[in-house]
C-alpha cells in the first residue's frame, strides 16, 4: 500500500494546483503536469466514482511525465478509474467515452474518441495501448467510401496487453484477453477467449476446465495478476 508521504512528496505525488484546476477536488486527483481540459464535461455516475490521473507508481514511468485529458465531448465515469502518466486522451465534440468501475490504464495509453468508446468494469489496459474509433481519412474499397468512424465496445473483465491497438467498430466481449501487439478491428461475440495477431483472431477457445469468468483474464477487483 502506498504511504501518505508518497502521495505528498513522492515521485507520483498529487499536484494540488492540477487537482484544483480539474474542478472536482473530491473526485479527481492529478499528478504534476497532468492537464485536464474542460473538466466540466466529466459525469460521475454514482457517489463512489473517482478519477486518479498519474498518481499511482509504475516501474519504468516517471511521475513528471504528465499527461493530457482533452474533453470536447463527454466522459462518463461509472466508478473508480485510474489512468497512468503519459496518457494522451482526446474526446471529440459530440463524442462520448464511458469507463466502468475499477478499470485501470497503465502509462502511455492513447484514446481518440470521435464517435463512442465504452470500456466495461474491472478492465486492465496495459502500457502503450491505443483505442482509436476514427481513421481521420477516407478509405475507398471497390469504389465505395467506407465510414471513417464507428463505436468501440469493450466488455467487463477484459485485459488488453501492451502495445495492442483497438480500431473503430471493434467489439470485445467480457472476460477476453487481448495479446500484446494485437490489432483488433473485428466484432467478437464469444466471451472468455484470447485474441491475438494482426488482424486479431480468436486463438484460444473457452473450455470446461477454463470457463468464461474473471479467471479468463486474471483480473479481479480492478487488479492485474503479476
Amino acid at each position: 500500500m502506498p504511504r501518505w508521504s508518497d502521495a505528498l512528496v513522492g515521485e507520483f505525488r498529487v499536484s494540488l494546483p492540477r487537482t484544483l484546476m480539474a474542478r472536482h477536488p473530491t473526485r479527481i486527483t492529478a499528478s504534476r503536469g497532468f492537464a485536464v481540459h474542460h473538466p466540466e464535461r466529466i459525469t460521475f455516475a454514482g457517489p463512489d466514482a473517482r478519477l486518479r490521473l498519474g498518481t499511482h507508481a509504475f516501474g519504468f514511468a516517471r511521475g513528471g511525465q504528465g499527461g493530457l485529458l482533452r474533453l470536447d465531448g463527454e466522459l462518463e465515469l461509472r466508478g473508480n478509474v485510474q489512468v497512468g502518466v503519459g496518457a494522451g486522451w482526446v474526446v471529440g465534440e459530440g463524442a462520448r467515452l464511458a469507463i466502468g468501475a475499477r478499470s485501470y490504464f497503465s502509462p502511455n495509453t492513447t484514446i481518440v474518441a470521435m464517435n463512442s468508446i465504452s470500456v466495461g468494469e474491472d478492465c486492465a489496459v496495459s502500457w502503450d495501448v491505443q483505442l482509436l474509433d476514427e481513421d481521420f481519412h477516407e478509405v475507398i474499397v471497390d469504389g465505395e467510401v467506407r465510414p471513417t468512424s464507428a463505436p468501440i465496445n469493450i466488455g467487463d473483465y477484459v485485459w488488453i496487453g501492451s502495445r495492442a491497438t483497438v480500431l473503430k467498430g471493434a467489439v470485445i466481449p467480457d472476460d477476453t484477453a487481448v495479446a500484446a501487439g494485437a490489432v483488433v478491428s473485428g466484432q467478437f461475440t464469444e466471451p472468455g477467449t484470447v485474441l491475438a495477431g494482426c488482424p486479431a483472431r480468436v486463438r484460444r477457445q473457452p473450455t470446461a476446465a477454463r470457463p468464461a469468468s474473471r479467471r479468463a483474464t486474471g483480473i479481479r477487483n480492478g487488479e492485474q495478476d503479476t
